[in-house]
Order: structure tokens, then sequence, then C-alpha cells
């Protein structure tokens, strides 16, 4: 699988503290974000719990995947752990503070942010909503193929429009609608095996490495 194509270069100032809201709702067995007829890049997070298969999609978003690959690539996931979980919603991890238990924990992140890459006219958002985030400060690309907050999705955590470095979370029981427009989904967890695997994730377990297959 061709992936060096995507790497790009990001290079803002980090801050800001990586957050999503809390909602909870009926447990699903599988994994719903679809991706069709798109390039996709395999990967799996090795943790202290087992393998989670994942697959990212360039086509949803080419800089937040390239993003990914690059830190994926230089180690920079190795060693860190879920810092946050909450039951019945998500797990969160990707903040190199979580290696040391730093009491900063969940503020970490490579040193740069990068733009959002979402549209959200293609997961449904209502025109009134996209107004209203719009005017909140979200800048949106009409040309992405972009993928909704499903079960299973893998999306990057953010403190707003705007704030993205290294940090994500995947969705593990309900779809979260709300969050649509506010966060680059750029992947999903690839079988049911893996969102076994989630699920079964708690605060503090490692992610021990991360590979990329080809």
């Amino acid at each position: 699988m061709k992936y060096i194509f995507l790497i790009v270069a990001v290079l803002l100032a980090l801050g800001g503290y990586y957050f999503i809201n809390r909602s909870s709702g009926s447990k699903n067995i599988q994994p719903t974000v679809e991706q069709k007829d798109a390039e996709k890049i395999n990967l799996t997070l090795a943790t202290s719990k087992g393998d989670i298969n994942l697959e990212l999609y360039p086509s949803a978003a080419p800089k937040t995947v390239a993003n990914f690959v690059k830190l994926v690539s230089s180690g920079f996931y190795n060693g860190t752990k879920f810092h946050r979980v909450i039951a019945d919603f998500m797990i969160q991890g990707g903040d190199p503070l979580s290696k040391t238990d730093d009491p900063r924990v969940g503020s970490g992140g490579p040193g740069y942010r990068f733009e959002d890459e979402i549209n959200p006219k293609s997961i449904g958002v209502d025109d009134v909503v996209i107004a209203q985030l719009e005017s909140a400060g979200y800048k949106y690309n009409y040309n992405l193929k972009s993928l909704p907050v499903d079960v299973g999705a893998l999306a990057m955590a953010n403190s707003g429009p705007n704030t993205n470095g290294s940090q994500f979370f995947i969705v593990t029981y309900s779809p979260q609608p709300h969050l649509n427009g506010k966060h680059t989904v750029f992947g999903k967890v690839a079988d049911g095996a893996s969102m076994g695997m989630v699920r079964n994730i708690k605060q503090g377990d490692v992610i021990q490495s991360v590979t990329i297959s080809q």
C-alpha cells in the first residue's frame, strides 16, 4: 500500500487541552463507519490488552492520515497510554505526556497543530448547524469524502477548531452525531475482533507499538 506520498509537514504551535464530550447509547457489535472505493492504509496497534487493527482513509482526511503515518513511522505513539476512557462512549490516546504519567496528561502533542479536514455536508450535518459551527470558527473542505463519528470511528481529539495534533479517540458503542462537523474522522476499526479489543481497553492500558501494513 502506497502511503509515502501522504507525508506532509505541519509546523504550527502546540497548545490547548484535547477533549471530546461524553454521550452514551445502545451497544452495537460491529464498527459502523463505512468507506467505499477508496485506497486505505492498514495498521495495527499492539496494546497491553492485545492487537487492534485499524484502517486509515486518505480520501477522507489526507493531511490527517499523513500526520498519523508520520508519527507512527517515528515511533511517536510507542509507550503512550490510553489516558482517557469513558464507558459506553470512547477511548482516547496519543498524548506523549502519558508515557511518564505527567500531571499535565491530556494537554500534550507533537509540538504543532493542524487544521480540521471535514466536509459536513457529506455526513448529513444540517445547514443551520453548519452555519453555527462556521460562526464558531470551523472551516470546512467541501471536496472531501468525510466519515461520520460512528461506532468504530477513529477521529482526532481536539480543543476546538483547527487544534489537531497527535491525540485521537475511537468510538466504542454508539454513533455520536453531535460530534459530526467538530472532529476529523480519518479511519475506523477494521474488524469485529478488534472492536471487541477496543471495548476491553481501560484507562492506563499501553500502546506498545504501531505497525503499518503495506
